[in-house]
This record gives C-alpha cells, structure tokens and sequence, in this order.
C-alpha cells in the first residue's frame, strides 16, 4: 500500500492497544520511516462502551500527532507527516524509525542497568518530559515499552515515544468500572467520566503498571503524574523489575491510592542506598504535591546518589552489538570472491561443477546479501528460510529496493516454493540487477538431498550436508551461491 503518494509499506512490525505499527519506505527522501495506524478495534477495551473508547482513542491520536509536531528535544521522538486512509478514513502517523528494540526488551534480555547507565537514560528521557512540561503537555504513559532505542553510530539512543494519550481532558469524577486484565501491559480504559457527561472526554486511558495514583483514582494530573512514572521507570531499571508485579496488578491500586505503605515495604525489599531509596519515595509519593517539581529535579536528586554530582558522560544507555555473524555476509556483483562485512562471516565452501563454480553458505534461518549494481549503487536483499508444510519456501526481501517478478509489479518481498527470478527495484523504479532461484531436484540413493543443475554440470547437496537448500544467481554470472540449512 502507498500512503500519500510517497511512503510505500513494506511489513508489519509490531501493534499495541491502539495502532498497529508498520516499516515503510518514503521515496522522496530514500529513507525507512515508521507509520502508526490507528486500529479499527481497540484492545483492553473491557465492558467499556466500545464506541465511546474508539472515540477517546481517535482523539487522542490526532492529539499526538499535533504534541508531537510541536516538540523539539532530540530524545523526542520525531513525527514527519500525517494523514487518513482513502476509503475507512483511518489516520495514521509517520515518524521515525528507531531499530534499537525498547527499554523493556533491553532490561528483559539484560538484566537491571548499572548506575552509569541508568543515569544516561534518565538524563535523556527527564531533559524530553521536562521541554514537554514546558509546552504543558502531559505524557501521562511513560514507561519502559514507550522509551525506544535508535542506532548512533556504537551506542544506542533513547527516546521517549507514544504521546497517544498526553494532555488529555482532566477528568472530575471516577467510575472505577470492571475492565478486561491484560497483565497491566497495555492501555486500558478506567471507565472514568466527568460532569459534562461527553462520552470523547469521558473515557480516559492508562497502563496499569505504571499509572500514577490520581490516574486510578481519576484525579486531575498535571506534570507530577509523570513524574510518579519516571520514578517507577528508574525502579524498573535499577531492580531490573518493575514494583508493581504479578498478575494482579488491580490489587495494589487501593493501596497506591492511599497513601505511602505499599510503595515503602517494596522499595525497602530491593537492594538499594538509603539515599536512592529516599529520591525514589520522593517521585513515587502517592501525593502529587509531595513529588518533586520537575522532571530535571529529580533526575538531579537521583543522579547525585547513584554516581555522584558529576554529570552522566556516556553519550547513550546500551552499546550496540553487531548482528549474529552467522546470518550476515556480503556478496561482490560480478566478482568471485565472498566479501566480509562481520568479524566471522558464514562457514562458505568453494566447489567446481564443470565450468561454474558454487559457493555453499551455511545459514541459520535467514541471510544478508549486498552487490553492487550497474548503476552504481549497493542493492542489499535478504534471502529467509521459512517453514511451510512439505516442501519449504523462501522469502527474499528487498531491504533497501524492491523486487518485482517478470511479470508483477514491485513489492517489498517474494515468497516462493518454486524456481523463479526477479528484479531488484529502486524506489525510482529503475532496474538495480537480477536473482535466479532453483530449488533443485531430489536426488535420489540412500544419502537423499537436492541436485542442481549448475552451467556444465551438476553439484549434488547431501542430507547430511543440508536439510533444506537453494541455489541463488546474481546477474549474468555462472557461479551459484547454494544457502545450506540444517533444520
């Protein structure tokens, strides 16, 4: 599908309680950009009137995208265009898109960050809530699946995303309805409602784990609701867990409600410095007024008993670590030699089958291939096992082109059980180069495998060898690069 006559879609990448989120291509500018759709059925949605919640969540979307366009810090992260889809009239957003995984993912996969690195990303995130707060506007759900990563050079950088429910109306009244559990993960409606009785600004939206204690009890928020969330978020990534824990996260909101007990007993049960303990109660006080003023405050108040007075130095949180060597490689155009772009590059084995030449590739599930093209640019595609009942498919993407079939229109990708060839396309549409496919023939004897019919000759790939292969053929060369997989 292409959005406003630039931005080409090319997967599906992930979804929330409110819009489903996709990869796109903007052809003008030759850059990936992320576009958020806003679901057509929200999830969570409970015993709350579905309509009245898909209205909230509708103007909350456009919202965002307004609180967004007006906000500049460089951990913000960035919107770039805006618009609704022809027939549904659905509005999505493009923005940014940061590969670097969330905080969640990062803490789950890593464990609990040190001080050094807690301090980096707090820096960052307080420095994006405070110019926020200086625009008045609210976040209202910050929390470590909305703080994503970008990739900057060697280090990952934060920024803080999902404004889909910030600065909404304040409500005045609190109707604690029954609502569907989901673990506390994602937004669910509260079922609160105010005095004017308008079912837009009657539904208010927040993630139970991380909701400050006037967001359950449906009180007005201000800048000290996120303030609550930054001090649950520092909690999270110091104890590499979050406090508020367990399936009945509901359970606890009485108790956050009324007063400082709860939050007490379970930061006294973590591992942490009187001191750090001491900042900590201050943000997650169940009294707004007892918070501290700023977000730019309390990362002060909090940096200074984790490592001092001196500022965080790092210039991001994470390092970034190259992908797994077993599944990236580079390929020269027209040129025999393999060319390496990890430290260890596959397992590759050079074989003569007449006058052609192949080169077998051990792979895991998927393989990065770069060549470049007669126009002078690199075309880099990746070629992905994936399973399928009998014989197995592959999936060849483009990752920075298109590639069309000889008789088909460009697309992000093929998915394939049968021999065939394409052409890589730029998003100008102009012809980048070729790839041939084959998957072979069963061979037969006690050994089994594939047999490929090479230019003069034949090159036969044992089960032992491999238990699912193909050949690929760039351009006009002979030479065959066979993928190799054992399952």
């Amino acid at each position: 599908m292409r959005l406003l006559d630039r931005y080409t879609i090319i997967d599906r990448i992930g979804s929330g309680g409110m819009a489903s989120i996709y990869r796109a291509m903007d052809e003008r500018l030759d850059r990936v950009v992320c576009v958020k759709l806003l679901r057509i059925e929200l999830e969570g949605s409970g015993s709350t009137s579905g309509r009245s919640v898909y209205q909230a969540t509708y103007s909350h979307f456009l919202q965002e995208a307004l609180t967004l366009s007006r906000l500049m810090h460089p951990n913000t992260l960035r919107i770039y265009d805006f618009g609704y889809l022809a027939q549904s009239g659905r509005p999505f957003q493009i923005s940014e898109f940061l590969d670097g995984g969330n905080l969640e993912q990062h803490v789950r996969s890593r464990g609990a960050c040190d001080s050094e690195e807690t301090a980096a990303i707090l820096e960052r995130i307080c420095g994006a809530v405070g110019e926020a707060h200086q625009h008045k506007i609210i976040h209202r759900d910050i929390k470590p699946s909305n703080i994503l990563f970008a990739r900057v050079g060697d280090y990952l950088m934060p920024k803080l995303a999902d404004f889909g429910i910030a600065h909404s109306n304040v409500v005045k009244r609190a109707k604690l309805g029954r609502t569907a559990d989901n673990g506390g993960q994602d937004l669910v409606p509260g079922g609160f409602e105010d005095e004017t009785n308008d079912q837009v600004s009657a539904v208010t939206l927040f993630s139970p784990r991380w909701a400050s204690p006037e967001q359950l009890a449906g009180s007005p928020q201000g800048p000290e609701t996120d303030i609550y969330a930054l001090g649950l978020v520092a909690v999270y990534m110091l104890a590499g867990r979050p406090i508020f824990e367990g399936n009945d996260v509901r359970g606890t909101f009485a108790d956050r409600i009324r007063g400082d007990d709860l939050v007490t007993r379970l930061l006294g049960q973590m591992e942490f410095s009187d001191a750090t303990r001491k900042a900590l109660l201050k943000a997650l006080s169940a009294f707004p007024e007892k918070r501290y003023r700023s977000s730019l405050t309390f990362f002060d108040a909090l940096r200074r008993t984790l490592i001092g007075a001196r500022p965080a130095r790092p210039p991001a949180a994470f390092p970034w670590k190259k992908p797994r060597a077993d599944i990236t490689m580079s390929v020269e155009f027209a040129v025999p030699a393999m060319q390496e772009v990890a430290n260890v590059p596959p397992p590759e084995r050079k074989v003569a089958a007449g006058p052609a030449r192949a080169r077998l590739v051990d792979v895991d599930e998927k393989l990065d291939l770069t060549f470049p093209s007669p126009k002078g640019t690199d075309v880099r595609f990746r070629v992905s096992f994936l399973p399928s009942q009998g014989n197995f498919r592959i999936n060849i993407k483009g990752l920075n082109c298109f590639i069309r079939a000889p008789t088909g229109r460009p697309t992000p990708a093929i998915a394939t059980d049968s021999d065939g060839a394409a052409h890589f396309v730029s998003t100008a549409w102009e012809e980048l180069g070729t790839v041939a496919w084959t998957f072979g023939q069963a061979a037969s004897g006690p050994e089994g495998g594939r047999v490929f019919r090479l230019d003069g000759g034949e090159m036969m790939i044992a089960s032992s060898q491999a238990t699912q292969s193909v050949a690929l053929f760039l351009g006009s060369e002979r030479d065959a690069i066979i993928l190799c997989r054992k399952n």
